[in-house]
């Protein structure tokens, strides 16, 4: 019983260990998103103008927070660079954010 128990825990342990975090905060996300970001990724995140990404599947959302927040910072094509604009924890929250639309 008690093996039984110490799987269990160690189980437990490594699930919760495994499991993602979120770095960003979806709510404070959804207000910048909003601002600064639905004019061309549609507030739905399916993208409004023509060659903008959705954000509701898709190769775009298979990309890393990392890669995202990169994008998000330098700007890419079209879009403008935030960097200097939002800071890292709202960089951190949009992604978040924007994980929701998937």
């Amino acid at each position: 019983m008690k093996s039984i128990i110490i799987s269990v825990v160690i189980f437990l342990n490594i699930l919760l260990a495994a499991s993602p975090v979120l770095a960003g905060d979806p709510f404070a996300g959804s207000n910048i998103y909003v601002q600064h970001c639905a004019n061309c990724h549609g507030g739905d995140g399916r993208g409004v103008i023509a060659g903008t990404p959705s954000f509701r599947g898709g190769v775009l959302m298979t990309r890393s927070d990392s890669d995202l927040k990169s994008t998000i910072r330098s700007g890419k094509n079209v879009m403008p660079a935030f960097r200097g604009l939002l800071d890292d924890q709202q960089i951190d929250d949009v992604v978040t954010y924007i994980r929701t639309f998937n």
